[in-house]
């Protein structure tokens, strides 16, 4: 197997044969990888989710801060020290679900195509149906604000597919615009009338 970097190589690639995985992490075996490279995957989601949960504690519980205890809604008390220890819990979620899914999309890659000796689109298939079981880590209202990003994209995806199989020149002008629109007019409708559906339980 050639040079990844080169276009040779990802043809290879590309027509399905199988090259070692020296070639990704020289002279690390494929769980030693995944460990050595732990570390640094944390500390860049930690920065990646940091602003995430940052600027709504900063929004919506910096009054909770102020006061030495804050009553919620099923009558109990809670004091700032809980309110700091359940966002930085939250937080920390994040980070476990984005290492957890990266990195069994990496061993999957590895295990598959080592046992395999094959390159196919089963193994990023798997590997994403494996590693999406992640998202359970997440809080029900942050998994929700996922769903909203990826499935516009699978939808994108799905439609263009169809079209290549068909052979369909199908292209609706601002065609982006009218859908934005039609998904805007239902949300206000659920904000002014049924506004408790759009409030997931954590």
């Amino acid at each position: 197997m050639g040079d990844l970097t080169t276009v040779q190589g990802q043809q290879q690639v590309l027509q399905g044969i199988s090259f070692a995985c020296d070639i990704l992490h020289p002279n690390q075996s494929c769980d030693e990888n995944l460990i050595a490279v732990l570390p640094r995957m944390i500390k860049y989601f930690s920065k990646v989710y940091l602003p995430v949960h940052l600027i709504p504690f900063i929004i919506y519980k910096r009054k909770q801060l102020k006061k030495k205890y804050f009553l919620i809604q099923n009558k109990k008390f809670i004091s700032p020290i809980d309110t700091l220890k359940k966002s930085l819990f939250a937080y920390m979620k994040s980070i476990a679900f984005l290492c957890l899914m990266v990195q069994g999309i990496r061993l999957n890659w590895c295990l598959q195509k080592n046992y395999r000796k094959a390159i196919d689109g089963f193994i990023p298939f798997s590997g994403g149906l494996m590693s999406g079981f992640s998202l359970l880590l997440e809080s029900n209202s942050r998994a929700q604000e996922i769903y909203l990003s990826i499935v516009p994209r699978f939808c994108e995806i799905l439609l263009n597919y169809v079209k290549d199989r068909l052979k369909l020149k199908i292209n609706f002008p601002n065609g982006d615009s009218l859908v934005f629109a039609f998904v805007l007019a239902i949300l206000h409708y659920y904000y002014q009338n049924e506004k408790q559906k759009n409030s997931p339980k954590q």
